[in-house]
């Protein structure tokens, strides 16, 4: 039985309500695959999702079944490319000036300072993995094992940029995270965020997707969720992209073929994939979002 104050993470607030529930065995299950142990995690057989109703924004309940520094040690270990370059890092350069200092948190192995650095970028990064802290130090990169509501301590109004990549959806204290991060910002700096597009791509059509799960993700994010940042902190949102859907359109095919419940629809995609490929693939990716979005705000 949940908490009788029980809130929804992101607002503070208690109008929230449980809209779905995933079974412990097949989390694990999934993750098994992957050659990762989750069960200390879970204590009950099911996990709950709740929906913050002011917000959208979905988060798994209880909060003792994320992630810990051992679980992300061996994710990284099983899966090389889990700290690589990514789609979010190159476009959120666009928004960064010659002349800012940047704060990373979530820094992994570096990928993103590694960029700032070639183009002479002054930057810090935060990192709680500390074999991921470790190799970037021996990379020569200022990277903390610490917190952002350590550091936003006694580094008010400090940076010119905060940003975080596929960081965002592992915080269960998503309020808290949030209010360190912007204080350390400067008014009139930007908060860059990357995180995976629940709108709907991985959640409407692979409930399961085991990395969309605990103990990996707290949380689901989407385009209202992500809007309505602006108004809970002094924020004002400037600027929301999409990964384009063509770098991961086979799988989505995949995934849309073996989980739609609609009939029709399955059968008409089935046709149009052996008649005219190209032409399924440039109209799907013409009203379909890809798995990933970059939110741009100014602080206020």
């Amino acid at each position: 039985m949940k908490d009788v104050n029980f809130r929804s993470p992101l607002t503070l607030s208690k109008n929230i309500r449980e809209i779905d529930s995933f079974s412990v065995d097949d989390i694990c299950n999934n993750y098994s695959d992957l050659n990762i142990d989750v069960k200390r995690f879970f204590k009950n057989k099911n996990v709950s999702l709740y929906k913050c109703i002011d917000t959208g924004y979905r988060f798994y309940f209880p909060y003792s079944v994320v992630g810990d520094a051992k679980f992300y040690e061996s994710l990284s270990k099983n899966r090389v490319n889990y700290y690589s370059e990514r789609w979010e890092h190159r476009r959120a350069l666009r928004f960064i000036n010659k002349d800012d200092y940047v704060l990373e948190i979530g820094s992994g192995f570096g990928s993103f300072l590694k960029m700032l650095k070639a183009r002479n970028i002054k930057f810090k990064g935060l990192e709680l993995n500390p074999h991921a802290v470790l190799t970037c130090i021996d990379d020569g990169l200022d990277v903390e094992q610490k917190l952002i509501q350590e550091l936003a301590i006694d580094n008010d109004k400090r940076f010119d940029a905060v940003c975080f990549f596929q960081v965002l959806e592992h915080i269960t204290e998503v309020h808290d995270f949030l209010k360190s991060a912007i204080k350390t910002l400067k008014t009139g700096g930007k908060l860059i965020i990357g995180v995976p597009n629940n709108n709907p791509f991985l959640f409407k059509y692979d409930k399961y997707h085991t990395l969309n799960l605990p103990p990996h993700h707290a949380g689901l994010w989407n385009k209202k969720s992500l809007s309505s940042l602006e108004n809970i902190f002094p924020l004002k949102l400037e600027a929301m992209l999409f990964e384009p859907l063509n770098e991961n359109y086979d799988y989505y095919l995949k995934v849309l073929l073996n989980q739609s419940n609609n009939i029709i629809e399955k059968n008409i995609l089935e046709v149009l994939n052996k008649v005219s490929p190209r032409l399924l693939k440039k109209l799907i990716c013409k009203y379909h979002k890809g798995r990933n979005v970059v939110a741009v705000y100014l602080k206020v």
